[in-house]
């Protein structure tokens, strides 16, 4: 779902949101390049938000999400549908988005 692709991470409406602004795949790149697929995360903790949601560029679903940033400097994204317990955790990394050819 969030692979291959960079994601600008931006405060919006007191939330997090997420925007892509990079695809590996060349062929979805005028399609799906600018479009905010992460909306509505909100802090419950220090270092965790929840309450968000998370569309799949490649299928139009949307699915729920939390997010944990870990002390490594990864962040965790739970994406799932219902409960927690049956989704399924991306790992992201920080990128420097100067380095990618082919940006939005």
């Amino acid at each position: 779902m969030i692979q291959n692709l960079v994601l600008r991470i931006f405060d919006c409406q007191q939330s997090v949101c997420g925007q892509i602004v990079w695809l590996k795949d060349e062929a979805k790149r005028q399609s799906q390049c600018g479009k905010v697929i992460i909306w509505g995360l909100a802090a419950a903790a220090q270092n965790e938000w929840t309450g968000g949601a998370i569309l799949d560029p490649n299928d139009g679903r949307t699915y729920q999400l939390a997010a944990t940033y870990e002390p490594d400097g990864t962040l965790h994204a739970r994406i799932f549908k219902g409960t927690p317990l049956f989704g399924k955790t991306e790992i992201l990394n920080r990128v420097d988005v100067r380095n990618f050819a082919g940006q939005c």
